[in-house]
């Protein structure tokens, strides 16, 4: 039987990197074999914290542990860590009950930008890749979903309403934004689709994030993902085909716009 480590309420297994003997969904952590070993660890974590895996009084496996799952050195690991502890994402505590915590889903557009592998892709190219990508995911989730899956975009939803009545930070409500695809991405049970989909949605917020901040109507996105929802519930094809179309169709009509290509010629 393969041996297990211990993280927060629940375990990690050293052969699969996934927790188990718990609740909730897996997160899934994997040997790294690029140069730059750091910046894949903090991808790992980052996707596992965007897509809602990882929440706020989280704790994530010892260094010792994550240096295993991974197969890198200790210190790269330390260094992911610094970077996250940095740039308020992490904590780290000493001692008996401490270990590294996360502290913030609020993840810096610096940090997303270490994120992609990719070669550097126009926006245009970005949005049409995300449109078969994503809509295959919402495919997926709607033969596959689990009523956990289900209310787990609820929950997202609901809290993109909650943060937009409070006021709350324009970099937390994209999070939010982008929460709901992660939800129906994990509920799709492909997770070589579901990792397309945060490369792409990645390097999106990277080259679309002032314009956002400045522009988006979050009631349009609340009205949209409550859509798509529903959509997703009804487990008909023609349905989520429906739903998709008009959400995907939001970006790609705002991509074509002379406003948004007046705006990104001037960055």
């Amino acid at each position: 039987m393969a041996a297990s480590l211990k993280g927060n309420r629940r375990e990690w297994n050293r052969v699969t990197g996934k927790r188990v003997n718990g609740q909730g969904p897996d997160v899934t952590f994997h040997p790294i074999s690029t140069a730059r070993a750091h910046e894949e660890v903090i991808d790992q974590v980052t996707f596992a914290i965007r897509s809602g895996l990882l929440r706020v009084g989280d704790r994530l496996p010892t260094v010792d542990a994550l240096a295993q799952l991974t197969d890198v050195s200790k210190p790269v690991i330390g260094e992911a860590i610094k970077v996250l502890r940095d740039n308020g994402v992490l904590e780290s505590k000493r001692g008996a009950t401490g270990g590294v915590t996360v502290v913030s889903e609020d993840i810096p557009v610096t940090l997303i930008r270490l994120q992609t592998k990719w070669r550097e892709s126009a926006l245009t190219e970005l949005v049409e890749a995300r449109r078969p990508i994503e809509m295959d995911l919402a495919l997926r989730a709607a033969e596959r979903a689990t009523e956990e899956d289900l209310e787990a975009m609820a929950d997202s939803v609901r809290r993109l309403e909650k943060e937009v009545v409070d006021g709350g930070e324009q970099s937390m409500i994209r999070h939010l934004n982008h929460l709901f695809h992660y939800t129906f991405g994990r509920a799709a049970r492909s997770e070589t689709l579901a990792y397309y989909q945060h490369q792409i949605l990645g390097r999106i917020a990277v080259l679309l994030d002032e314009y956002y901040r400045q522009d988006e109507d979050p009631d349009m996105v609340i009205r949209t993902h409550w859509e798509t929802l529903a959509a997703i519930e009804s487990r008909d094809e023609s349905q989520v085909r429906a739903a998709m179309d008009s959400h995907l169709a939001n970006l790609e009509h705002l991509v074509r716009s002379p406003e948004l290509t007046r705006w990104l010629e001037s960055r």
